[in-house]
């Protein structure tokens, strides 16, 4: 199972080799179960500054093998 760190350092390589994102700031970041209640899953909410603008995403990762499951900019996840 994925902790906290390892979570980070997974988004860190995937919004550094999809979008080429170096700098970012977590402002959330929450295990739980996924919608099906099947599986645990860490997810974050993210800023970040591309091209010059500031961005936000939402990112879903699985806890147990660090699968991105879910990227999608301009929203956020509310809890």
């Amino acid at each position: 199972m994925l902790d906290l760190a390892e979570g980070v350092e997974r988004v860190r390589r995937h919004l550094k080799l999809a979008f080429n994102i170096e700098e970012f700031t977590i402002t959330v970041a929450k295990q739980e179960k996924d919608q099906t209640n099947s599986r645990e899953v860490w997810k974050y909410n993210i800023d970040y500054e591309s091209g010059g603008k500031h961005g936000k995403a939402m990112l879903e990762i699985d806890a147990e093998t660090g699968d991105v499951i879910l990227f999608q900019r301009d929203s956020q996840w509310r809890f």
